[in-house]
């Protein structure tokens, strides 16, 4: 009976334990998490042996039932009740672009937290939180957001509360509200980025914070394994690799440029293959890359089988004139309209042609034959 009993509080306990994430607006504000009586497992452990002790049994050990309840509910894990088939699963687990309304109240408020810093008063008796008056101008004048004079020489609760509500009230008109966080971390904003992290991620955000021009930024989200790959060519390619996150951050990142992106990709694959196959040619481009090893006939991967359909070296020919015969908007006097511009789509080819490419040349896996 002592065991049975013990038995149901442990999974009492444990139920307890399950942290429930739901996306809710109330009346257009945030209601935060709800939180069903979460009880961290240092204080679980604690109340375990409390009430083991009274019933002179022995405290459970770490990995009893409760602590293998709660390893297998994570916040990846869980969804909601009645997502469980591989259509409500996937529609639940798609990202989202732009603020959806269940992450609208906390994304708010993850913002006035940024805008916001304390200033003491006068006389030194406290500090009141207040506009950062600095901040909310410039970010405003490089979003082009109005925002009236919020400048104030006064410190109270009542003139802090006032800015903020005003300066809250501007920016939450602006039709790209991603911007303004991405400003805010990019220029020392107050906000928590874990906050914000965990926001986005909750809220099933196509973007995630990353980094920009050295700077920390919003970037689109892509699959972790994607990304950490992508880090690993980026790190250990050099000049190559420095071009190639470059590209990275404008494909990914918000308001990138996918021109601009698709230009360093090319030049990241320049960097990896000139020295490697025209180290002496200080005119090479990848053009004539692309035509030494077509003209010279003998440049592989190291493959120890091959379908002549497929030929190795025929491969990375293929991938390098995809590239460049695709950038189309790389001479002057060729476009007639945005129209003409390279899509997003088109940059996300090239950008990740570029990464096997690069990846490869930086690594010494394209080889000449001496045969």
């Amino acid at each position: 009976m002592a065991n049975s009993a013990r038995l149901r509080r442990e999974c009492r306990h444990a139920l307890r334990a399950e942290r429930l994430d739901l996306k809710i607006v109330v009346g257009g504000f945030y209601a935060p998490p709800v939180k069903f009586g979460y009880d961290s497992p240092q204080r679980l452990d604690a109340r375990r042996t409390r009430s083991d002790s009274r019933d002179g049994a022995v405290p459970a050990h770490p990995s009893s039932v409760v602590d293998v309840m709660m390893s297998s509910v994570t916040d990846d894990s869980w969804r909601p009740l009645g997502v469980d088939d591989d259509d409500a699963v996937a529609e639940y687990d798609a990202l989202h672009d732009d603020v959806p309304e269940w992450m609208t109240g906390a994304f708010w408020a993850w913002v006035l937290s940024a805008i916001t810093h304390n200033r003491s008063y006068r006389d030194g008796s406290g500090r009141v939180p207040m506009l950062d008056v600095v901040l909310a101008e410039q970010m405003c004048q490089q979003l082009r957001i109005y925002l009236p004079n919020l400048r104030s020489s006064a410190v109270s609760a009542a003139r802090g509360d006032s800015q903020l509500t005003s300066a809250l009230q501007r920016l939450r008109v602006h039709p790209h509200p991603l911007q303004i966080a991405d400003y805010l971390l990019a220029h020392d904003g107050h906000g928590d980025r874990d906050e914000l992290e965990g926001i986005l991620e909750r809220s099933k955000s196509a973007w995630r914070i990353g980094q920009r021009a050295g700077r920390p930024g919003l970037e689109r989200r892509v699959p972790s394994g994607v990304q950490v790959a992508v880090d690993a060519v980026i790190a250990r390619s050099g000049r190559a690799g420095a071009r190639l996150a470059r590209a990275w951050e404008e494909l990914h990142g918000l308001g990138g440029n996918p021109s601009e992106a698709y230009r360093l990709a090319i030049q990241a694959v320049e960097d990896a293959a000139i020295p490697v196959v025209s180290p002496k040619n200080s005119a090479a481009t990848l053009g004539t890359v692309l035509k030494q090893i077509e003209d010279q006939k003998n440049w592989a991967l190291p493959l120890a089988r091959e379908d002549a359909r497929a030929a190795t070296g025929s491969t990375v020919v293929a991938l390098m004139r995809m590239i460049w015969h695709g950038h189309r908007d790389r001479h002057g006097g060729q476009s007639t309209g945005p129209e003409d511009n390279v899509s997003q789509e088109e940059a996300a080819v090239a950008v990740s042609t570029a990464v096997v490419l690069v990846s490869w040349f930086s690594a010494g896996l394209v080889r000449r034959s001496t045969d």
